[in-house]
């Protein structure tokens, strides 16, 4: 049987997503509320898919997104790469290593994450269990320095 996304809002932002456009999702730990560490944008939508304590999981949202939307790239921390290897995996998967963009967690992930159409939230407690999805479509892909143009430079 072909995979379907069932929620009605999901299925509406995927299916509204242009070519360049981003979907973030997020583990359940991610801080959405105007408390958090880096709260999250007015600007950009917000959609807890969470059930219980690990449902929906990374896997199926990612997995799901990828076989029902148009999507030719995906945006990870290097923290994801070196501490959660089988979601990691997941997402080498599904794209090529040259679209796989690994960007330093804080706060560029989160300047990355406010640029999204919309953040998904999972029941995921995985460590680092989250990934931006880049909308595309056959043509030439979007260069990662386009959809970076702007991020506030590291203090450090």
């Amino acid at each position: 049987m072909k995979s379907r996304i069932l929620n009605e809002r999901l299925a509406a932002i995927v299916a509204s997503l242009r070519h360049g456009e981003m979907i973030f999702i997020a583990d359940a730990g991610s801080g959405t509320s105007a408390k958090a560490m880096y709260p999250l944008d007015t600007n950009v939508e917000y959609l807890d898919l969470g059930v219980v304590t690990g449902s929906p999981s990374f896997r199926d949202v990612f997995t799901t997104l990828i076989n029902c939307g148009d999507f030719e790239g995906a945006i990870v921390t290097e923290d994801m790469k070196e501490l959660n290897h089988e979601d990691f995996q997941i997402v080498k998967k599904a794209f090529d290593s040259q679209n796989i963009h690994i960007m330093h967690y804080i706060p560029e992930y989160y300047q990355m994450r406010d640029r999204c159409k919309a953040v998904v939230q999972t029941g995921d407690y995985g460590v680092h269990a989250q990934a931006i999805l880049i909308a595309g479509y056959p043509s030439a892909d979007i260069p990662m320095k386009w959809l970076k143009e702007g991020l506030k430079e590291d203090a450090e």
